[in-house]
């Protein structure tokens, strides 16, 4: 559910910042992006840092790509891909949710609940879970 993320520069829009981490961290081509990447929401979340509480707020986008389109990193901030189906990247989480990086792990629980792979009939704290997705400032 998740092939590229990164920081936000003050200096890029949002726009030109998918664009650069798609070019840099799968090898999409600009015509590829245009095509194939779409906003899909906002996460939002509060944690504990050293100074204090932190909340982030992480844009997501979605990429129906072409079938025989394989991702390359180029920047060397990828250990690897795989293709993963929604619903075997939901089980994996469910079997060891530390395993995940919490904003990580945040990313694909609204990607399941966009795509109705997590719904209310089959996870029993499905509310929290939606209202846990946008923690508000």
């Amino acid at each position: 559910t998740q092939m590229v993320a990164g920081g936000q520069p003050v200096e890029l829009s949002l726009a030109e910042n998918v664009e650069k981490e798609c070019m840099e961290e799968a090898a999409m081509s600009l015509e590829l992006i245009r095509s194939c990447v779409r906003p899909s929401g906002v996460v939002s979340y509060r944690y504990a840092a050293r100074k204090g509480l932190s909340t982030k707020t992480l844009f997501t986008y979605d990429a129906e790509l072409p079938l025989n389109f394989e991702p390359q990193n180029t920047d060397g901030e990828v250990d690897s891909f795989e293709l993963l189906n929604a619903e075997v990247v939901l089980e994996r989480f469910r079997a060891d949710p530390r395993a995940w990086k919490p904003n990580s792990a945040l990313v694909m629980l609204a990607f399941c609940i966009r795509h109705g792979v997590l719904r209310v009939d089959n996870e029993p704290d499905y509310l929290q879970v939606s209202a846990l997705l946008h923690t508000l400032y």
